[in-house]
């Protein structure tokens, strides 16, 4: 094979090679009972990857909320310890050999997302498969939640200043609790109190998605400027280190805090709704 296509093949492969949130199931997702048509094969990809735009927040999906595909997939109780879990789809998933991660819930309809669970470094575990047998998650479910339908968010910053994030709906009842996971051992956080009131928790991060902030241009894995009450650290492998203030060079940017939604703006290729 010629070098010059073995290097373009190298650095597709890494382009590509990324996670996804796995359960619950993702908007649009291959593994969500409710997706219709064809499901997004590219849920995977960072955030504006590869000559693209993609909106905020969670790649647009959040117009199929109220409609079959948007239909929650799990059923949670305020209280219970639940998981979710990642997933990195062959034959170019890759777990970036960690990162940090954030998870969060919206009760407005994805207008404001508030964080759960920050986990600061070794998120995806680095020493797990890319199978969500190895990338599965313990957590509290916020016990003030009301009943209801919310939106389930994961984030992913990884040490390259890649942001991706995905969403699911779940449905929130008391003493009511199912789950998609199909036996999933969970194998990362004991439960712990969550004693602060859900609209007190701060809004998720976001970054790297050319509005905005930068994570450092380091190898350290994130260290989130506001991560909540609930932290789980990393391995200690790589440091942790705070967001980078300045914006990225070339185009024109916007502020954005979290909840603000960011329409998808043509680059080679629109990616609204997917990628």
């Amino acid at each position: 094979m010629p070098p010059l296509l073995k290097t373009l093949l190298a650095f597709s492969t890494l382009a590509e090679a990324h996670m996804q949130l796995h359960s619950p199931a993702p908007f649009n997702a291959s593994n969500n009972l409710h997706t219709n048509g064809h499901p997004d094969t590219q849920l995977h990809y960072p955030y504006n990857c590869c000559g693209r735009r993609t909106e905020y927040p969670c790649r647009g999906y959040l117009s199929l909320l109220g409609t079959p595909a948007g239909a929650p997939t799990v059923t949670w109780a305020p209280g219970s310890l639940q998981n979710w879990s990642m997933a990195g789809p062959a034959p170019l998933g890759g777990t970036h050999y960690g990162g940090s991660c954030q998870i969060g819930l919206s009760i407005d309809k994805g207008n404001t997302f508030r964080t759960v669970v920050s986990y600061e470094g070794n998120c995806p575990h680095r020493d797990g498969s890319e199978d969500p047998t190895g990338q599965t998650f313990n957590f509290t479910v916020p016990r003030d939640l009301p009943t209801g339908e919310a939106v389930f968010a994961w984030t992913w910053v990884n040490r390259e200043q890649e942001f991706n994030m995905n969403c699911a709906a779940v449905f929130v009842e008391v003493g009511n609790t199912t789950s998609e996971a199909g036996g999933v051992p969970p194998i990362s956080i004991p439960s712990q109190a969550y004693s602060v009131a859900f609209n007190d928790r701060p809004e998720m991060f976001i970054a790297d998605t050319r509005h905005g902030c930068l994570t450092p241009k380091t190898d350290a894995e994130l260290k989130f400027p506001e991560p909540g009450i609930n932290v789980e650290e990393g391995d200690g492998m790589y440091p942790c280190d705070a967001d980078d203030e300045e914006k990225e060079e070339g185009g024109d940017y916007q502020e954005v805090r979290p909840g603000d939604k960011i329409a998808a703006e043509a680059l080679g290729e629109d990616e609204k709704g997917g990628g």
